[in-house]
């Protein structure tokens, strides 16, 4: 495949995608590769719309066009957000790449609002179209160079997990189907004198435009804070867990500063009868290895967790219980008691789902009622928060 043989060629140690001069590699090439193969296809198009008097085929030229721009905002993104650490953005500057995208995607809005325009003008003021059979070569060449170029970017996206190579894989899926659109017309045009070229414009246009739009919603997710990817977050859990020494995890918390630049931070818990210096080693090896696997900043809280007393294990159980009872996904920990003379305290954070609508006070009452059902001398005190991965 032309594809391999790029990254084969122009790519060393092609499978250590969370370098950071890997991540750059992968996306100056395909940055290149984008910048070339959108400037022949406007300047193939270009030559066929003038040849064929087709606004259609001319919009659909600078659509190219403006994914030749594109490319040039991939190339100075990637260029930019390599650029080490500094006082200033101590986490890098990983962030561009987004910015980047939402470049790309402003490009994409500003074409298609240029080509609706002169959609409608055609419309109000048609004219007849002389599409030549070298323009129908032309497009469905370009159709399929445009579907290589949707798999290239897909494919590079997804092995560096890049934001704006994906969006740029949406924006050449769209161009093959704008582009069959447009041969559709030109052939309707040339044998069946059929002329709805300034409509199919104005349709090319409108599809630009969503493209733009779709790329800017999927863009703004990351930066303002989205959840991370639920198969990172369980191969975090999986990592630490594998030590032996710690039993629980929770509070995981995974900051984005970027592809391939994040701070994990998250609670093990270990039992509070093992020796303190030896947990805190294994601490800290978990830590060096989610370094080394993520490419990230880590940082572990230790919790100690009483696993000998079977009074706490018996009541951990009862309120765990009532939970899966209640049936409402939800999780709790840090679980401690604080046993009285005339009562019991029953402390620990419950983990409701976002979407949850219910009143934090009467869950919390609910629970403690189904409690005491057991044994009325324990309290509920309950911390509500809601899960952050």
């Amino acid at each position: 495949m032309l594809t391999t043989a790029l990254i084969k060629a122009f790519i060393k140690d092609p499978q250590q995608t969370r370098r950071e001069d890997v991540r750059t590699a992968y996306g100056k090439l395909a940055g290149i590769t984008g910048l070339c193969a959108n400037f022949l296809l406007f300047a193939a198009k270009l030559v066929a719309g003038f040849l064929s008097g087709s606004l259609a085929i001319v919009a659909d030229a600078f659509n190219n066009f403006s994914d030749a721009g594109s490319s040039v905002v991939t190339l100075i993104g990637f260029k930019l957000s390599s650029a080490p650490p500094d006082k200033e953005h101590p986490f890098g500057h990983g962030r561009i790449e987004y910015l980047s995208a939402l470049g790309v995607a402003v490009l994409i809005m500003l074409a298609g609002f240029e080509l609706a325009t002169s959609a409608i003008d055609k419309i109000l003021h048609p004219q007849p179209a002389d599409t030549q059979p070298v323009s129908l070569i032309i497009l469905a060449a370009a159709i399929l160079v445009k579907l290589w170029m949707a798999l290239f970017y897909r494919n590079i996206g997804r092995r560096i997990d890049s934001q704006v190579l994906r969006a740029s894989a949406t924006d050449s899926r769209n161009d093959v189907i704008c582009t069959s659109v447009v041969l559709l017309t030109s052939f309707l045009s040339l044998f069946f004198h059929i002329n709805i070229d300034g409509y199919v414009g104005a349709a090319v246009a409108l599809f630009v435009i969503w493209s733009g739009f779709s790329i800017i919603r999927e863009t703004l997710s990351p930066l303002l804070g989205q959840a991370p990817d639920p198969q990172t977050v369980e191969e975090i859990k999986q990592t630490v867990l594998s030590y032996d020494g710690i039993i629980g995890v929770h509070d995981l918390m995974v900051h984005n500063y970027g592809p391939g630049r994040c701070v994990i931070s998250l609670h093990a818990e270990v039992p509070c009868h093992e020796d303190l210096l030896h947990s805190h080693d294994i601490i800290d090896c978990a830590e060096r290895e989610l370094m080394e696997k993520f490419h990230a900043v880590s940082c572990i809280h230790m919790d100690p967790v009483d696993t000998d007393d079977t009074r706490i294990a018996s009541l951990q159980a009862l309120v765990a219980s009532v939970l899966d009872s209640m049936d409402m996904e939800l999780k709790m920990h840090d679980f401690r008691v604080v046993f009285g003379q005339t009562h019991t305290n029953l402390v620990f954070d419950l983990v409701i789902p976002f979407d949850s609508k219910i009143d934090a006070k009467a869950l919390v009452a609910d629970i403690e009622r189904r409690v005491r059902q057991s044994d009325p001398t324990l309290y509920v005190v309950a911390t509500v928060e809601h899960a952050f991965s």
